[in-house]
């Protein structure tokens, strides 16, 4: 089989599964820097079953040697990584399929090791304030979009939803009486309900309060009766520029995980935040790069 047309194959099967969007193009990103280098290096090899595990080895070894443009500096072992991971997800996939390789490639196939370390990073209370201060502060922008741009950063933070989450979310999902959001189209269409407090309810009500029944959805825009979840990052990026604070949609639902593993543990965290392995939520019990850096700054000898 062609390599071209097995790695199409592989990334409309991950379509297929529901993998994110994100993960899908990330898996892209690795499979065309892989077939660039091929060409280059390997210019015979066009068939999938013909790579060999010297291939691989010395894939690697360009990686390694592979300079960031943007930094100046070589690639980080975990975008190495990326890349092997992905080759070898492609390798699993068309073996079960089948395919017979000349070279097992993916018993070549050695990932650098990392030492575990938490790179998340969430806000603090008073970065979170300030980024609903300035929505209130907001020139040129009317009573409603401020409004909505309140109850989406407010329904990331203090319920943890996933953009993808955010942006599916029905008018009927949100029940102001009992204080639940329905999660309906969860990571790996997994069904849940996310409980709010009293203050994420007012700011619910006051966009509701503008919404008008205009679209069934929760969230919508003047061209789409969908907010997209490229219209919600969008949104977020605006807010990080005026704000001067550096996040993300994901840094909001980060900061919610890591209340909820701090004040109920880390099962409480797994549940609300949707993930199928814990091991995955054990991150908010693990202290980040940044605390770590505070943690030693009064320690220093000059």
């Amino acid at each position: 089989m062609k390599i071209q047309e097995a790695v199409a194959r592989y990334l409309e099967y991950l379509s297929v599964e529901e993998k994110s969007e994100n993960t899908v193009k990330g898996y892209a990103m690795c499979f065309k820097r892989f077939m660039q280098w091929l060409d280059a290096s390997w210019g015979n090899i066009s068939n999938v079953e013909d790579i060999s595990q010297t291939v691989v080895r010395d894939f690697k070894s360009f990686l390694e040697s592979r300079t960031d443009r943007r930094t100046g500096k070589k690639l980080a072992p975990n975008t190495i990584n990326q890349n092997l991971n992905a080759l070898k997800s492609l390798f699993v996939f068309f073996k079960g399929k089948g395919i017979n390789f000349r070279s097992d490639p993916i018993s070549a196939i050695k990932l650098i090791p990392i030492a575990s370390q938490n790179d998340y990073r969430w806000l603090t209370r008073q970065e979170v304030n300030q980024i609903l201060h300035a929505i209130e502060m907001l020139k040129r922008t009317g009573e409603k979009r401020k409004a909505m741009y309140k109850a989406v950063i407010i329904i990331l933070v203090n319920c943890g939803l996933r953009v993808e989450e955010l942006s599916e979310l029905g008018l009927t999902d949100v029940v102001l009486d009992s204080g639940l959001i329905v999660i309906r189209s969860g990571k790996g269409e997994k069904y849940r309900h996310v409980p709010f407090n009293v203050k994420t309810r007012d700011i619910l009500q006051r966009w509701l309060g503008h919404h008008g029944g205009k679209s069934p959805f929760l969230f919508y825009s003047q061209r789409s009766q969908q907010l997209s979840v490229r219209a919600i990052q969008h949104m977020i990026e605006k807010l990080s520029e005026q704000t001067k604070i550096k996040f993300t949609v994901h840094q909001l639902r980060h900061t919610y995980g890591k209340q909820v593993a701090n004040e109920r543990g880390i099962e409480a965290a797994a549940t609300l935040l949707g993930h199928s392995n814990i091991q995955t939520t054990r991150r908010y019990t693990q202290p980040s790069l940044q605390e770590l850096r505070e943690a030693v700054e009064g320690i220093e000898f000059e």
